[in-house]
């Protein structure tokens, strides 16, 4: 039996008690934890929250208890699919109302959903930030009883955030749809700045701000030098027990260090967006149920998933910012026992990490380009002033300007915040073209699915318009006779064959010029919408870069960039607790064939640098290696 929420109450504080006892009743606890307590408190008496809480902290149960005990609907605004599944499975567990609307539901449950929330008893309606910009949720949650909006993740709506998603911008309007809700905002990462830059934008009034410590004492921080990230990986998972991810770069990074833990007779298996939902949702499960014991996985992996016996978190690259970082670290040990974060460091890392940061951003120039390319694939002339939003595909427009996919959209998000031009909504249909390529030719009845779905696209999208033409997948698959989740594989194979190209959802936008199309040739940006945001994150990249590159306390150095008061070293991470000192075996291990004196002191811990001096100039004296002005070699190699 799923509960509503409770009735309104009255406007009197609530007592902790009251709210201990729904904690009991759907959640099984006798107390909240220490960081918890106070933030619960002041959200169901009704006042605006600001909560800065440690990954693994207890978010949820912030905005969930102060929702159920306030009453109506709790709008939660979400930024994914994974995060808010999970949370609406935890609150119908508890016996909560609770639903989620997502792009994947069909136009009739997301009818019904919003049905329920406008006239039903109440429970938490979950989102994503760009649902309101759809004039039917529009219509439907203005007449929603809402009386509490909670915003995850909160640090997507600050550009000045690790995770700036624009359409978080748009959050704001929700206050003048219900003037008299509450709010709170939570976040694992923020530092002072992006903290104010969320009450700005999100307007709330006079909140109470909670910024709970982040160390977490039983986690501990290691970045360990070694010398092919490949042979460390392998090597990290058979000495590590228990349940473990590791985090790398790409998609590509993903599947190939699976494919090799797999080989090395490692249960694992690759996790990145590019795949299927399907298999993710299957790789998931069976990691959480401990079938699969290593994920291998890009940040795509990992929020909102509740796993509490992580026991290890690697790293194969430096992430761009201490924010991301400890997001993805604090992901183990979340049930209390000690757990492990490493990043294993070659000696590229950190020349890929500083070429990637400096690409991050577009130029000036790259953003003229792209304005000038989207001028001429629109057809808007210099001064021209748009009032009717016409569509493009953002893969067009990058190989019109001939940048990368994500510059280009970085580019049209900077052209958004200047204001030069506006996005409006678009569909989420999946969009198809026809390819010039002939129609091929079959005698009788299509016999493959790619057939089958080439014949009712023909049908359904007219060969003989060239533009882009909507596709539904659900009324799509069921035409062919196939499960939704089976379509897009095909549409891929069929634009492979050169047949059509597909336009997946968010690679379209629609845009007016709102002021009159700027001529490109004097065209600028204000430093607050690039070049301060490319200092920032050359200033995050820095503080990376100190994480790894110092000497003292990890802990310590990932605090000092969250405006953290100053605190004592965590006594576990491996410069507290630096590794044993290198033996003259060690020492012939890492020398091996030949190694450089540059590369062999990155190796060796700060701590042991004079330790192994003094063992080199010993095994040289007693001829254990040899020394060709460069390099160590073994002692079987003589120099020269």
């Amino acid at each position: 039996m799923i509960a509503p929420a409770m009735p309104p109450t009255s406007a009197s504080r609530p007592s902790l008690s009251d709210l201990e006892a729904l904690l009991r009743a759907h959640w099984g606890h006798e107390a909240f934890r220490p960081a918890q307590e106070p933030v619960v408190l002041e959200a169901a008496s009704g006042r605006d929250v600001l909560a800065i809480l440690p990954t693994g902290g207890g978010k949820s149960i912030c905005y969930q208890v102060p929702g159920l005990y306030r009453g109506g609907v709790c709008l939660v605004i979400s930024p994914l699919v994974a995060l808010m599944a999970d949370q609406v499975q935890g609150l119908k567990q508890a016996g909560i109302a609770a639903v989620a609307i997502t792009a994947g539901l069909h136009p009739k449950e997301v009818e019904r959903a919003l049905s329920r929330f406008q006239h039903g008893p109440g429970g938490f309606l979950f989102i994503a930030p760009e649902r309101l910009q759809q004039p039917a949720f529009e219509a439907a949650c203005r007449s929603m009883p809402v009386r509490t909006i909670a915003v995850d993740e909160a640090h997507c709506i600050s550009q000045w955030g690790h995770a700036f998603r624009k359409d978080y911008l748009y959050l704001s309007v929700l206050r003048s749809w219900h003037p008299d809700a509450s709010w709170i905002a939570l976040t694992a990462t923020a530092t002072a700045r992006v903290a104010d830059h969320i009450v700005t934008q999100l307007g709330l009034r006079e909140p109470v701000r909670f910024r709970m410590p982040m160390r977490r004492p039983n986690l501990g921080f290691h970045v360990t030098q070694v010398p092919e990230r490949h042979a460390a990986v392998v090597d990290w998972a058979r000495n590590t027990e228990g349940s473990a991810i590791l985090y790398v770069r790409t998609r590509r990074d993903a599947e190939s260090m699976a494919a090799l833990l797999f080989e090395a007779g490692i249960a694992s298996a690759p996790y990145h967006a590019g795949m299927a939902r399907a298999d993710r949702d299957d790789h998931q499960q069976r990691w959480i149920s401990g079938e699969l014991r290593i994920l291998a996985c890009t940040t795509a992996f990992g929020m909102g998933i509740d796993k509490p016996d992580v026991r290890n978190i690697a790293h194969a690259h430096v992430p761009d910012t201490p924010e991301s970082y400890i997001q993805e670290a604090g992901r183990a040990g979340r049930d209390g026992l000690p757990a492990k974060a490493v990043l294993l460091l070659d000696g590229q890392a950190l020349a890929e990490g500083e070429a990637r940061v400096s690409q991050q951003w577009p130029t000036l120039d790259e953003v003229r380009n792209v304005l000038q390319s989207l001028a001429n694939l629109l057809e808007v002339a210099v001064g021209d002033q748009t009032e009717e939003p016409a569509g493009f595909d953002v893969s067009d427009l990058a190989a019109r300007s001939g940048l990368s996919h994500s510059k280009t959209e970085k580019a049209l998000d900077l052209l958004d915040r200047n204001g030069t031009l506006a996005f409006h909504f678009t569909s989420s249909n999946w969009a198809i073209r026809w390819s010039n390529k002939p129609v091929p030719k079959r005698a009788g009845a299509p016999t493959s699915s790619a057939d089958r779905c080439l014949d009712v696209l023909a049908f359904r999208c007219p060969r003989h318009r060239k533009k882009w033409q909507p596709v539904d997948l659900k009324s799509l698959s069921d035409e062919i006779g196939l499960d939704a989740p089976a379509v897009p594989p095909i549409l891929k194979r069929l634009e492979a064959l050169d047949h059509l190209r597909v336009s997946r959802p968010g690679m379209r936008k629609a845009v007016t010029f709102p002021v009159g199309r700027p001529a490109v040739s004097s065209f600028t940006l204000p430093p607050e919408i690039l070049s301060d945001r490319v200092a920032e994150s050359q200033e995050r990249w820095n503080a990376m870069k100190q994480y790894v590159e110092g000497s003292s306390c990890r802990a310590l150095l990932l605090e000092s960039g969250f405006d953290a008061e100053p605190d004592v070293p965590c006594g576990h991470c491996d410069v507290c607790i630096p590794p044993t000192l290198p033996s003259p075996q060690d020492v012939l291990h890492l020398v091996g064939h030949g190694i450089p004196a540059a590369e062999l002191r990155r190796l060796i811990p700060t701590t042991h640098h004079s330790h192994v001096r003094q063992l080199l100039e010993n095994m040289r004296a007693n001829r254990q290696i040899n020394w060709d002005g460069e390099r160590f070699l073994p002692a079987d190699r003589k120099p020269g």
